[in-house]
C-alpha cells in the first residue's frame, strides 16, 4: 500500500504530491508537499514551473484496503481533506501514480548486529511488489517473495525468516532503517 500520488491542476501544473508510508503494523502517515505555480494566470508558463510552498505529514488512520479503486478513493479524499481549502474546483484535479517502478532499501540490524537488508521495487498502479532479502550472515540465507499493492512493506517483511545461532525468527519492524527511495 505505500505509494505516491502527484496530483494536477487542470492547468497541468503540479499541485502537491503525497507519499503514503505504512512503516509500522497498523499505522499509516502521509508525507506531502503543497506545490505553487511560479507564474500567475495572466502569463504564459510553457514549462509549468512550479515551487514547494510547505510540506507536512499526516498521520491517518490505518485500514486495509480490498482494492486498488478503494484505495484511490481513499486518497482522493486525504487530499481533499488536507488541502481543500486551496482547491479551486476539487473535480478539475487530476490524480496520477506513477507507473515507474520505485526501489525501496531497507538495512535490518540490531544491537546485536547486522541481520541483513531488503530490497523492495514495486509499482503501486501495476500491483507489483518484489522483496529480496540478502543476509548479512550466508547467502544461502537469501529470500525473496513477491506480493501485490494492497499489502504494505512492512507486512511482506515481516514474512521473511532471519536464521541465526540455529534459531528462525523474523526481521522486527525497529530493526529497519529506510533508506531515500530510488526511482
Amino acid at each position: 500500500m505505500d505509494r505516491t500520488l502527484k496530483v494536477y491542476t487542470k492547468t497541468d501544473h503540479l499541485f502537491a504530491e503525497f507519499t503514503f508510508l505504512y512503516e509500522y503494523n497498523n499505522q499509516a502517515k502521509a508525507k506531502y508537499t503543497q506545490y505553487r505555480r511560479l507564474y500567475n494566470d495572466d502569463e504564459e508558463d510553457e514549462n509549468k514551473s512550479v515551487y514547494p510552498l510547505m510540506e507536512m505529514d499526516a498521520y491517518l488512520d490505518y485500514r486495509q484496503f480490498d482494492s486498488i479503486d478503494q484505495i484511490k478513493a481513499y486518497d482522493k479524499e486525504v487530499v481533499k481533506n488536507h488541502l481543500g481549502r486551496d482547491m479551486t474546483d476539487p473535480r478539475g484535479y487530476n490524480y496520477v501514480y506513477s507507473a515507474e517502478p520505485v526501489l525501496l532499501r531497507y538495512i535490518a540490524a540490531n544491537h546485536i548486529g547486522f541481520i541483513g537488508m531488503v530490497n523492495i521495487m514495486f509499482s503501486f498502479i501495476d500491483n507489483i511488489k518484489e522483496v529480496k532479502f540478502l543476509s548479512g550472515i550466508n547467502p544461502r540465507f537469501d529470500a525473496e517473495l513477491t506480493s501485490n499493492s494492497l499489502e504494505t512493506n512492512i507486512n511482506c517483511i515481516l514474512k521473511i525468516q532471519v536464521y541465526t545461532d540455529r534459531d528462525i525468527t523474523t526481521i522486527h519492524p525497529g530493526d529497519l532503517k529506510r533508506l531515500p527511495p530510488w526511482y
